[in-house]
């Protein structure tokens, strides 16, 4: 079982590996079998929206100048270990405009994801709008800053 300290390292792993476009390892956090969406639907997957690995690695491709050219920040990071799942809040900067989105993973026993949810497209202008910002920026970005 994950602890909430692995839970941050992993993030920083994935969003790093976003960052600098290391595909292969990125991938390497899935599994092939991974579905991608909103999926819950009466407490089953919904089947109109499952999207495969090989949908995303498409996805993934298509991102312009490589998925290294839209470089995230990580915001927060919140981690239930019952339940296996990860929100990983990250920000953006496309063309001067701060962009807020998060990834909502669920890992498997290994640590690999086997649901994701990606959630782009919040947009802020002033980042005082952003609930809780200055407590987030207060308490640090990473392992290193104190986040336990």
């Amino acid at each position: 079982m994950f602890t909430r300290r692995q839970a941050i390292r992993w993030a920083e792993l994935w969003l790093s590996c976003w960052n600098e476009g290391d595909f292969d390892t990125l991938l390497a956090l899935y599994r092939d079998t991974t579905r991608f969406g909103n999926g819950r639907s009466n407490g089953t997957f919904a089947r109109d929206h499952d999207r495969t690995i090989e949908a995303f690695k498409r996805h993934w491709a298509a991102v312009p100048y490589g998925i290294h050219s839209v470089r995230g920040d990580l915001e927060r990071v919140s981690w239930d270990p019952e339940a296996r799942e990860l929100t990983i809040v990250y920000a953006t900067d496309i063309g001067g405009m701060q962009l807020h989105g998060c990834d909502l993973v669920t890992l498997d026993a290994d640590g690999r994801v086997v649901l994701g949810e990606p959630c782009v497209g919040v947009v802020a202008e002033d980042e005082s709008a952003i609930a809780d910002a200055q407590l987030v920026h207060a308490a640090g970005h990473s392992a290193e800053r104190g986040w336990s």
